[in-house]
């Protein structure tokens, strides 16, 4: 397997070493910028988290400063309580530039988000391209004793959360109808941070009807509309939102959906890139409603997911740098060349170690659904791994380990 990795990562080196200048010229070459020259907060990236929020970012490069709203959120804002959470709060702080990425052309389009990581030694980071921002926001500590005896939350600090938001946003439900395929990723702090994968084909229609045909989850094999019809969020956000969204697990103490979801359709390269969380719910009280219902309940899994129309994609279309957070809270960059796909970790591109290779399948029994190998894994030519790609964004949902599924969500970089 070294071989392989070691063969594409010379492969990928010019990706990441590419500064878009020189050439037998007689004069300079103007360097292509990877994203705009300045930004200020008239500029608002909408987008999910991770860990399940509705946020709005923004960025002033002049100022070098950050914000970030928390428009919908599942994350207490207190420690040891589940409710209230950070929804309509904000955070903000200074911005560094990036310096230790491989270019200079990388570097000037990303920046840390100084005071938003629990953890100094890994700094939060955001990396921005033309229309979209991803990488990560504020992070928090979470635990509570449960409820009637069930439902405690570990304490548990996650020093940021992974985040994708886009500058512009459809707000047209009819010009989002059609047919996707769905992968994503979920949490149950409830069940010890139970990992869930999201793995279905969804129908959206102009009326916000709505189906989903799940693969996975205690829904695999049923196809159902698992929420109210989406509609026009009332927080003003420009998302849709669903009401009672049936989750991928079994709630830890609901009969009914308590969650919500919200669903963020960024405008990215003339194409649409729906991003779908799930903000999950608990509440403790009797006496006062969380979501528009009494306690006590649990139904707290919360996560990410993409969607992208299922219509076929061609080899070497999606040839590219990408770059996002994984599930396992780590910065990827994936270099995807014809039938091969590497991740690495952009800080340290050049080790092995670190990198992953895939070999890429574009048969594609259910169109735009691109099947992936380990290359050189146990499981041996068994895909274990989904990819599907729209807008320049990727989403990649690995199943080799069943019980702990691998996602991750990637925007193009050059």
């Amino acid at each position: 397997m070294t071989w392989r990795i070691l063969s594409v990562l010379a492969l990928a080196a010019p990706l990441l070493a590419a500064c878009g200048g020189g050439g037998g010229g007689d004069g300079p070459v103007t360097e292509v910028r990877l994203c705009p020259a300045s930004l200020d907060y008239g500029t608002v990236f909408t987008g999910g988290g991770g860990d399940g929020e509705l946020v709005k970012l923004q960025l002033d490069t002049s100022k070098m400063t950050w914000q970030v709203s928390y428009i919908e959120s599942p994350v207490p804002a207190t420690t040891g309580t589940v409710v209230p959470t950070r929804a309509g709060l904000t955070a903000s702080g200074t911005l560094t530039q990036e310096t230790l990425l491989p270019t200079n052309k990388l570097n000037q389009c990303a920046f840390r988000l100084n005071g938003a990581s629990l953890d100094p030694a890994r700094p939060a980071r955001i990396f921005v391209g033309e229309g979209v921002a991803g990488g990560t926001i504020p992070g928090a500590e979470i635990s509570f004793g449960g409820i009637l005896g069930v439902g405690a939350v570990p304490d548990t600090t996650f020093p940021y959360y992974p985040f994708i938001g886009f500058s512009s946003i459809e707000t047209s439900l009819a010009n989002v109808a059609g047919t996707y395929n769905q992968l994503g990723y979920h949490q149950v702090p409830s069940q010890n941070f139970a990992p869930v994968a999201v793995d279905s084909r969804i129908t959206i229609n102009a009326d916000g009807t709505w189906t989903e045909c799940d693969n996975t989850g205690i829904n695999a094999g049923k196809c159902q509309q698992p929420g109210t019809n989406f509609a026009q969020a009332a927080d003003g956000s420009g998302a849709f939102q669903t009401n009672n969204f049936l989750g991928q697990a079994k709630p830890t103490l609901a009969s009914t959906p308590k969650a919500r979801g919200y669903m963020i359709v960024g405008k990215l390269r003339n194409q649409l890139v729906p991003i779908l969380v799930r903000t999950g719910a608990a509440n403790s009280s009797v006496t006062v409603p969380q979501n528009g219902e009494l306690g006590p309940y649990a139904d707290d899994e919360s996560g990410i997911s993409i969607l992208a129309p299922q219509s076929a994609v061609a080899v070497n279309a999606p040839n590219g740098e990408y770059i996002g957070v994984d599930s396992q809270f780590d910065y990827r960059t994936t270099a995807l060349e014809g039938k091969q796909a590497t991740l690495l970790d952009p800080f340290n591109p050049s080790q092995a170690s670190l990198a992953t290779a895939l070999d890429l399948d574009f048969t594609q029994a259910v169109p735009g659904l691109v099947t992936t190998t380990h290359v050189g894994a146990s499981t041996g030519a068994t895909p274990t791994g989904k990819m599907i790609f729209t807008g320049g964004v990727f989403g990649y949902l690995d199943m080799t380990n069943a019980a702990s599924p691998y996602f991750t969500i990637g925007a193009f970089v050059q």
